[in-house]
């Protein structure tokens, strides 16, 4: 049954997104399978989070953005589909460890796209 619920909660999601696309509501589901990734002891278990926020990142891509910050969220959508995909190769091949490290990647990219995304008072004051 905990095996069915994720796959249900995506099912669910993936109907909601393509009505209207929530992106702060898909960035709170995002830290959540990021967080169970991160935390995972097994690699079934990471596999199931990672595809998880795979399928999240392919629905972000999909959704509506102001012309002025779709060329910034495409970019990152895609660099994040990029690093996903070398943490899944690493799972197919069982090494836990070294997915971890790759998640690495993907936690750079949201720091670094969070920022562009709502950038700081003095970044926008001094350049």
């Amino acid at each position: 049954m905990k095996k069915l619920l994720p796959i249900f909660a995506i099912v669910m999601s993936a109907q909601t997104f393509a009505s209207d696309f929530d992106l702060k509501a898909a960035m709170k589901q995002m830290k959540v399978e990021f967080k169970q990734a991160a935390e995972a002891t097994e690699v079934d278990t990471m596999k199931t989070a990672v595809g998880n926020l795979s399928e999240l990142v392919e629905q972000a891509k999909r959704g509506d953005y102001p012309p002025e910050k779709f060329d910034t969220y495409f970019e990152g959508f895609s660099k994040l589909s990029v690093a996903l995909d070398s943490v899944e190769s690493k799972l197919e091949s069982g090494q836990l460890e070294a997915a971890k490290a790759e998640l690495k990647v993907v936690d750079d990219l949201r720091v670094e796209y969070h920022d562009k995304r709502n950038p700081s008072i003095w970044s926008k004051l001094f350049g």
